[in-house]
């Protein structure tokens, strides 16, 4: 009975230390999305702790300070978790092997070894090999951490930029109407396709990196006030209002935008919502503000001077069907990482964008 209790702590060590390997693979080397139990328990935890250190914040500026803690959390929770994984697999085989015979010595030899202090090192020849594989992890463990920090850290500047540079120019609450008005004052509203692929290639950014590591999502702004999913709503309107009211040939770059983001959002909010019904998305706003807000717009675009469909009425139609697209994600979105968009993007009003009069600060 012994001997079948050692071969299982042995096979179970094993098994524990292939967890370990696929775990780090999929987390840190892998280019591309492949599900984690680890990296799903880490990103829960943190994302429960900051969503209770949330809970009574007065507004969305300390929401945002608080959030923060989101990444360094997930990684310390990650790390730890890859550590206790390989520490208990070579436990039970040290204990299994009978290099050591108690428990508590098996997993304090262990952690000397993972660790590298080496305090303890088992006295046969077998424990030696074992200590320095063990120790070999360990290091392994603190060089990933070095790496793939500063790359997560990089991808959420890399998405700031263009955060920073919409709400420098459209005021703290982005709208249609604020950047279709930016783009006007900039001259850019004739010729806008270099603006549209501009924010192409952020969608891409943003599918890239936010796909693979989830955890990005919930990392806030780095400017205050801001927020990473109110700008992706507030371009995605703009270029679906351009593309149901314009011809096809002078909205190619704003069609294209507006599927990258589509995809790019709907992708993000089903890796958040894993259980979301696929029918969420078949749902076509009719808020009459809505409505309301979409006349300003097109007569607001007819006095640019910009050539539009003649039938407002098949244009509205189409707008409203566009937006649908993405109406569901941005909610899931906003509602899951605690990024307010409630107002104005869901009851936009006409006159509500705001000029910049300082620019956006720090968070």
């Amino acid at each position: 009975m012994d001997t079948l209790l050692h071969i299982l702590a042995v096979l179970v060590g094993l098994f524990a230390l292939f967890l370990y390997f696929r775990s780090i693979v999929r987390v840190v080397l892998i280019n591309r999305r492949e599900r984690d139990f680890i990296e799903r328990f880490a990103r829960f935890g943190a994302v429960s702790i900051v969503h209770a250190m949330v809970a009574n914040a007065k507004d969305y500026g300390q929401t945002q300070r608080r959030q923060a803690w989101v990444l360094p959390l997930f990684i310390f929770i990650a790390v730890v978790s890859w550590f206790l994984l390989v520490q208990v697999a070579f436990t039970l085989i040290l204990w299994g092997l009978g290099i050591e015979t108690h428990w508590g010595y098996a997993f304090t030899a262990s952690g000397s070894a993972l660790s590298t202090l080496g305090f303890k090192t088992p006295p046969s020849l077998t424990g030696e090999f074992l200590a320095i594989f063990e120790a070999a992890i360990g290091l392994a463990v603190v060089i990933l951490l070095f790496t793939f920090v500063p790359g997560y850290q990089a991808a959420v500047q890399i998405r700031e930029r263009k955060v920073g540079w919409l709400y420098a120019r459209t005021g703290r609450r982005p709208t249609t109407s604020s950047l279709i008005e930016s783009l006007q004052r900039s001259g850019q509203i004739e010729h806008h396709a270099g603006v549209w692929q501009d924010w192409e290639q952020w969608f891409r950014g943003v599918l890239e990196t936010h796909s693979i590591s989830p955890i990005l999502a919930y990392v806030p702004a780095i400017y205050r006030g801001t927020s990473w999913v109110g700008a992706a709503a507030a371009v995605l309107d703009a270029t679906s209002l351009l593309s149901a009211c314009q011809e096809a040939e002078h909205t190619e770059s704003a069609r294209i935008c507006r599927e990258i983001g589509c995809a790019a959002l709907k992708n993000i909010a089903i890796e958040l919502n894993p259980k979301i019904p696929a029918d969420a998305w078949t749902h076509q706003s009719v808020d009459p503000q809505l409505i309301e807000h979409f006349d300003h717009l097109y007569d607001r675009l007819k006095e640019i001077g910009l050539p539009l469909k003649a039938d407002r009425e098949e244009c509205r139609t189409a707008f409203i069907a566009l937006r649908a697209d993405y109406e569901t994600s941005i909610r899931l979105l906003a509602e899951s990482t605690l990024m307010p968009v409630e107002e104005p993007w869901i009851l936009p009003h006409p006159h509500q964008a705001e000029r910049v009069s300082t620019p956006p600060t720090l968070a």
